[in-house]
């Protein structure tokens, strides 16, 4: 959201103690972005840092004050203009006595633009600077997307160490069977051996994953605006990712109306249409308005006789109107691509919430069936064979490594599903511009 400055009857009336306020203020902020809440981060904390701390964003709504400031300029008058000419009869050209004839001209002159011309380039100027307003709520979506991306990776990664660590406490008790086995005569030491190797063979896993979820802080913090190294401890947050309540059809009408970038293509034809216009108005000529004043000395010797003029000017089109004519042609042209620049949007919008959509299905449906069907059987083959070796019912140890082996991948995918369910939901989100079931 961009931020809203007061109007300007209130805005403090002495410029330094007001400048000095806003750097406070503004120190404050960054060192309350810095800083962070209290104990661990939630999504909503993160996201709230995020609008008041990235680079990217404060870049890009600076880029919008700018645009909205062009809009004055644009319906502003053009400046006016002002002569002092003098001449004298005899002496030198900077002879000022009355004796030498001098001679003082006044003129003021003020151009104006034929009736229109003004108002249209203030909506021209308007249109453009929302289209850049679009903009950063793009990049403001985009962002928030990638951070929330970010945070369910780091939090299926963390979910990741949880189900390692578990399924290091597995191993080592598989290599304590074996162990017990082996004094009894009952198994090879090999067996042993063999259990020792897959227990180190997590713990190698484990500093692969350790670097994973370094790098997802890492890159938390740099989307915060914060040094990559700053310590960042999350907060769980329990999402259950779902199919919205609307249907797809209703999702696409929601995102033709939500989503930045179609109402920034909406103000870019806005802009483009009113180019037109101002175009046909420059076959139509401006003009200026001027006044001015001459004092003649010579004419009464006692008495100086003072002049006045008026008069009016105008700025002819050019030969054959050309130049009008092949602006106004570029202008319906501009028009013409803005118009299909839009429906392209509307295009890749459609598709895009489609594609987002299908995956949030498939993900579901994959997360479903691992719950419910997999993760059951690969949970009751694994105790089988342990209940099986520990009491030397006839399973062999590599059945046991392998429905070990079998429990730990389901676990795995089960997160990665989950993981892959709750990003489709984000990606949905950000093709629609605004959270689905959000009122």
């Amino acid at each position: 959201m961009r931020p809203v400055y007061p109007p300007s009857h209130i805005r403090p009336r002495r410029p330094l103690l007001a400048a000095l306020g806003l750097v406070c203020l503004v120190l404050a902020g960054q060192a309350a972005a810095a800083a962070g809440p209290a104990g661990a981060w939630t999504l909503d904390d993160l996201l709230s840092v995020l609008r008041q701390g990235n680079p990217q964003l404060q870049q890009a709504h600076q880029a919008y004050l700018a645009a909205r400031l062009s809009i004055p300029q644009a319906e502003s008058l053009p400046s006016p203009q002002f002569s002092l000419l003098e001449q004298a009869n005899t002496g030198g050209p900077f002879d000022f006595k009355r004796s030498s004839g001098f001679y003082a001209y006044y003129n003021f002159t003020q151009p104006l633009l034929w009736p229109g011309k003004r108002s249209l380039a203030g909506e021209i100027a308007a249109a453009q600077a929302e289209v850049v307003g679009r903009q950063y709520d793009s990049l403001e979506l985009q962002l928030v997307s990638q951070l929330k991306l970010a945070y369910y990776q780091l939090m299926a990664l963390q979910d990741q160490l949880h189900f390692m660590e578990q399924d290091l406490q597995r191993l080592e008790q598989i290599k304590a069977i074996a162990k017990v086995r082996y004094a009894n005569n009952a198994a090879a030491y090999v067996e042993f051996l063999n259990a020792q190797v897959a227990v180190g063979s997590l713990q190698n896993d484990r500093y692969a994953l350790d670097k994973q979820i370094l790098s997802e802080r890492e890159q938390l913090n740099t989307l915060l605006g914060r040094p990559s190294q700053t310590p960042l401890q999350l907060q769980d947050q329990d999402d259950s990712p779902r199919l919205p309540e609307q249907p797809l059809p209703q999702l696409i009408e929601l995102a033709q109306k939500t989503n930045p970038a179609i109402a920034g293509g909406e103000f870019q034809v806005v802009a483009a249409d009113r180019g037109v216009a101002l175009a046909h108005k420059s076959f139509w000529p401006d003009f200026q308005v001027s006044a001015g004043s001459y004092a003649d000395p010579a004419v009464v010797q006692l008495q100086t006789m003072r002049m006045y003029s008026l008069g009016i000017s105008f700025n002819l089109p050019s030969w054959g109107f050309r130049k009008e004519q092949a602006g106004l042609d570029q202008a319906q042209a501009q028009l013409e691509a803005a118009q299909a620049g839009q429906q392209a949007n509307l295009q890749q919008v459609d598709l895009g919430v489609a594609n987002a959509y299908h995956g949030l299905e498939t993900a579901l449906r994959q997360l479903g069936f691992t719950r419910e069907q997999l993760l059951p059987q690969a949970q009751m083959a694994y105790r089988l064979a342990l209940s099986g070796y520990a009491s030397n019912g006839g399973t062999g140890f590599s059945d046991l490594l392998t429905a070990q082996s079998g429990l730990r991948n389901t676990e795995l995918s089960l997160i990665q599903a989950q993981n892959a369910a709750v990003q489709a939901y984000v990606s949905l989100a950000a093709a629609i511009g605004k959270d689905p079931d959000a009122p």
